[in-house]
């Protein structure tokens, strides 16, 4: 019979891992140079950076809500997902045809922000 995986690598794999690869993913994409584009959408690439960098402060909060830190999850999901799109943007700068702009860096926090007040506001409810 095979070993029973941990409560700590259960945890890790469950929790810990999909946050490491899409920030993987991010790191990836934002590694190729921009193509140029073919559809001219107003702000469609601000809605792009919301709902990616939403997504990375869904990945975050749901990985420290089980950690020790859980009881400062709310704040550090913010942090730390702000800080990775900051990384980002700063990784861009150095990407041909990329930049680093403050537009998108505002997209990202904008998204992380909304996406972790509904889920806060969403634990408050599920307490009561």
């Amino acid at each position: 019979m095979g070993k029973r995986m941990s409560t700590d690598t259960k945890h890790f794999t469950y929790y810990w891992l999909p946050l490491i690869l899409y920030a993987g993913v991010i790191f990836t994409v934002s590694s190729f140079p921009l193509p140029p584009p073919k559809v001219e959408i107003p702000f469609i690439d601000k809605f792009i950076h919301l709902v990616e960098y939403g997504i990375l402060g869904f990945l975050f909060y749901r990985a420290l809500r089980i950690s020790r830190l859980a009881r400062r999850v709310f704040i550090l999901a913010i942090i730390f997902s702000i800080l990775y799109a900051l990384s980002d943007e700063i990784h861009q700068f150095f990407v041909p045809g990329r930049k680093f702009d403050l537009w998108d860096l505002a997209a990202d926090s904008l998204g992380i922000v909304l996406v972790t007040l509904y889920l806060k506001h969403k634990q408050g409810l599920a307490r009561k």
